[in-house]
């Protein structure tokens, strides 16, 4: 339907959109914003820093959304 209205390629399966990489597996889609990060970084060549850990707290319930 949609190429009946405009000019269209399928261009095979998709890795990266808008900066977020695309993985797919079998239970699903994995999204990562790394690929983005560090376009972001090497922009303003930042890409040579070290990475720290975030705080997290820990009494907070973090639940597997299905």
């Amino acid at each position: 339907m949609l190429t009946n209205k405009f000019d269209m390629k399928n261009l095979g399966i998709i890795n990266v959109i808008l900066g977020i990489k695309i993985t797919r597996t079998y239970n699903g889609l994995i999204l990562f914003q790394s690929h983005y990060v560090e376009k972001v970084l090497n922009r303003f060549f930042k890409c040579d820093t070290n990475t720290v850990k975030t705080p997290m707290d820990i009494s907070v319930y973090q639940s597997k959304i299905i």
